[in-house]
């Protein structure tokens, strides 16, 4: 059984307001179409959508969704990028797939409909459960095998009473070949952005740092009080773009837990590139351990494994491995997917 995780890198909706209109009028002036919408622009901070109306010439009224995060258009994503990020997929041939940076269960349904079935690859269960990032990041799953029940811990308090994860821990009890429950949980820890850095001290910087990974500390401990409250010590994948590398101190909780992270033990495969041929990873020499993220600021290029796989000591697992970018910036996301196969009896 393979389990997959890949971050996206925002994977919203195509359907965006200007490619709804007719080439005819896809052009008209943005003050035109607002217009018609003079609220479409009034939650810039909130990523939340708004449906505005369009007049065309010949009388048609056409509506869409407009969305908006600090005053800026949220675009959906560029469809070569969109059909990059397939490839790969179909090329994890992941049993369950989880990810991150996903809009909605729309633009889920939608990629999966026009990106994914195109090439073979067929998630029967799908599901992305609004989470609580402004951008509308959200996390999702996909699976081959049924999903028979599912749980969002968006809500699930800090000690001021506040929900302790920016986007949500995603549960889902997925049925293996087996006929039991394996426990799946995709999660998208605090990110390590600073907003408006470059206007900060130093000290100011060290502080944001700080109160990054001590958040990132509160939301790794969440899930292991998560998994408590459940009584699950058995069959269980935790999941997702964490934001640090496997080692780091904020992720002890996990480790406390008896948890132990598999792709830092595994290796780089072959990936497609723009037109689907399996190129095998070239950019072996670029660190000494094994990344799926590439940053690069300040003329300083890093390397890490964000995008992790952890797992209950009772499942066992076979192969681990990080499925490898052709090029550089990286093959329609910022990220690498990784997987495992898991032996289960």
């Amino acid at each position: 059984m393979r389990i997959a995780t890949f971050n996206a890198n925002n994977l919203f909706s195509r359907w965006s307001f200007q490619a709804e209109l007719p080439r005819t009028v896809a052009h008209l002036p943005r003050a035109e179409i607002a217009a018609e919408a003079p609220d479409a622009v009034s939650a810039q901070g909130s990523g939340q959508p708004s449906v505005v109306e369009v007049v065309l010439p010949d009388g048609t009224r056409m509506s869409g969704v407009l969305r908006t995060f600090r005053g800026k258009l949220v675009k959906g994503k560029d469809p070569k990028a969109r059909e990059w990020i397939a490839r790969r997929i179909a090329a994890l041939n992941a049993d369950v797939l989880c990810l991150q940076e996903v809009e909605d269960q729309d633009a889920l349904d939608t990629f999966h409909r026009d990106d994914l079935r195109p090439l073979g690859v067929d998630y029967r269960y799908r599901v992305v459960v609004e989470g609580n990032d402004p951008r509308r990041i959200d996390v999702a799953i996909c699976s081959r095998l049924p999903i028979t029940r599912i749980s969002s811990w968006r809500y699930w308090p800090d000690r001021t009473g506040e929900p302790v994860f920016g986007r949500d821990l995603l549960q889902a009890q997925i049925t293996t070949p087996d006929g039991t429950a394996l426990h799946v949980f995709v999660n998208h820890l605090k990110s390590n952005f600073i907003a408006d850095e470059h206007t900060l001290t130093p000290a100011e910087i060290t502080a944001a740092r700080h109160a990054i990974n001590r958040r990132r500390t509160e939301q790794a401990t969440a899930i292991t009080q998560i998994l408590r409250r459940q009584r699950l010590t058995r069959r269980i994948v935790i999941t997702g773009d964490l934001n640090d590398t496997p080692h780091a101190a904020t992720l002890t909780p996990l480790r406390q837990a008896n948890l132990t992270e598999q792709i830092h033990q595994g290796t780089t495969t072959a990936g497609p590139d723009r037109n689907g041929h399996l190129i095998d990873d070239a950019f072996t020499d670029l660190s000494p351990t094994i990344w799926t993220h590439r940053h690069r600021a300040k003329g300083i290029t890093t390397f890490a494994l964000y995008d992790q796989i952890w797992t209950s000591p009772d499942l066992t697992v076979t192969t681990a491995h990080v499925m490898r970018r052709t090029q550089i910036s990286g093959d329609g996301s910022d990220h690498d997917p990784a997987y495992i196969d898991l032996a289960l009896a």
